[in-house]
């Protein structure tokens, strides 16, 4: 569930955005007395004084309270209306309604039929089986290690996890395109192959490829280099069979396709040939689909028409939680303090703690002693060179903006809302979020606001630097400045 604070604030700001899309009179008449219940990254549940409000609201206007979240969270979700003509309603009640919502949306996701081949002749686990099921053409291309058991879930990945493994059990049924963005080394990748693992498990017979922008780039330029003509569409149409005759397309890293127009010409086509035939494509990016430069609008629409999730940073619990895992993984036993200590010093990288732990491990043999914490310091120090606590980091931004805003630094804190202060404020938030782990919550808390305050800041200021040239060149000097 997400960490909502304050249920008065999104509801005022869920009740503005319906105001500017509805009718004013309408919105008076319908949602002026409308409150939220709760909210979670699958559901939110909103009250209204009177059946007769409940309803309408249900029959004509549902909609925009579900586009309201999408607009102000990100969140794709379900709503339940509730009235409280006959008394208030608990949050006992909202529970129940909210599981029975979920459970009944997933049982209606029924896989198509011609995957339910369960007979054990047909199991290719973890492989691309081509059309004929000539052993060899088969392509292993993904690892079976990486499943959905070993992958450690936090606040910072919970709704991308979720989704997956809905998309793996019924997939091209909800989420179709799915595209998950985030930073290198946040366990996007691991997504991807537990979500290939876990759908042949499920469904035996079917064909599955995984491949990255790199590698289906390659591949298409190398079909387009043959010597001759004939050779050419030979390997052409090879190349396409093999892209499009699958039930499954996963492809990480699709923006390595940015500035390369002949590939996305033919993705375009790709794409839309597994699309229309009710195949499941899901892809990974470092950033989200509007922010892949040169990538053509009509890419760029498709992607967007399915699911968006983003992972972000882990913060301290879950960083200190995969520690766990991976060494235990290894096994490899680490006092608590080294995985502190690490967890601390390692922030932005699940690849650079696993590679801190088998680092730690191979010191610890060598050297012919046990691990702790000032080996840990010692062993690691390239790894941690230039890190520093997040405190310090955050101190560092309210420091910087307060000379180049002339805000003083106390004032950045403070209830006060006149334009300037207001300005020079959301810019740091802006700038902590961007450069630290911290959830919007713990940001919250530095700056005495909730959690809806900060993502309005953040968007708000993500928003007057794509017109705002000097604004945005200032905040680069800061966050090179802040990370130095």
């Amino acid at each position: 569930m997400f960490d909502f604070n304050a249920l008065n604030e999104i509801t005022q700001n869920v009740k503005n955005d319906i105001k500017k899309n509805i009718d004013i009179d309408a919105y008076s008449l319908w949602f002026e007395a409308l409150d939220v219940l709760k909210i979670t990254d699958l559901v939110i549940a909103v009250s209204v004084p009177t059946a007769v409000k409940q309803i309408n609201i249900e029959s004509r206007y549902k909609n925009l309270i579900i586009q309201a979240v999408k607009n102000l969270y990100d969140l794709n979700v379900q709503a339940i209306i509730y009235n409280t003509q006959d008394g208030k309603i608990s949050k006992e009640r909202v529970d129940a309604d909210e599981r029975v919502l979920i459970v009944r949306d997933v049982k209606e996701l029924e896989p198509p039929a011609a995957f339910r081949d369960t007979s054990a002749e047909n199991r290719e686990f973890g492989e691309f089986i081509t059309n004929n099921n000539n052993k060899s053409d088969i392509n292993r291309s993904f690892s079976l290690e990486y499943t959905f058991d070993n992958f450690v879930v936090g606040s910072s990945n919970r709704l991308a996890y979720k989704a997956c493994t809905i998309v793996a059990q019924y997939p091209a049924a909800k989420y179709n395109p799915f595209f998950i963005h985030g930073p290198s080394g946040l366990g996007k990748t691991h997504l991807l192959y537990a979500i290939s693992n876990e759908y042949s498990h499920q469904f035996r017979n079917a064909r599955v490829l995984y491949t990255n922008g790199e590698e289906y780039t390659n591949s298409f330029i190398n079909s387009l280099s043959e010597a001759n003509r004939q050779q050419k569409q030979q390997y052409l149409q090879y190349f396409r069979e093999k892209y499009r005759n699958c039930d499954m397309l996963l492809i990480d890293d699709i923006q390595f396709i940015e500035d390369k127009e002949s590939t996305q010409e033919e993705f375009f086509h790709t794409f839309n040939a597994l699309y229309t035939a009710g195949k499941q494509i899901i892809l990974t990016s470092d950033r989200a689909p509007r922010n892949i430069k040169t990538l053509s609008d009509r890419l760029t629409s498709r992607f967007e028409s399915g699911l968006i999730v983003d992972i972000q940073p882990p913060d301290l619990e879950l960083r200190i939680a995969i520690l766990k895992l991976k060494s235990k993984d290894m096994g490899i036993k680490v006092p608590d303090e080294v995985l502190f200590f690490l967890a601390e010093n390692i922030s932005t990288n699940i690849r650079q703690m696993e590679g801190a732990i088998k680092k730690l491990n191979a010191y610890s043999y060598v050297n012919n002693t046990s691990i702790t914490l000032e080996l840990a310091k010692a062993c690691i120090a390239d790894i941690l060179s230039g890190t520093e606590p997040i405190n310090v980091t955050v101190e560092k931004v309210l420091s910087l903006i307060s000379q180049m805003f002339a805000v003083p630094q106390e004032e950045l804190k403070s209830r006060k809302r006149t334009k300037e202060i207001a300005l020079a404020r959301n810019v740091a938030i802006y700038i902590i979020r961007r450069i630290t782990d911290l959830s919007l919550p713990k940001i919250g808390k530095i700056f005495g606001r909730d959690h809806a305050t900060i993502y309005s800041a953040v968007n708000s200021i993500e928003d007057e630097t794509k017109i705002n040239i000097s604004l945005s060149n200032k905040i680069e000097e800061i966050s090179k400045l802040a990370k130095n």
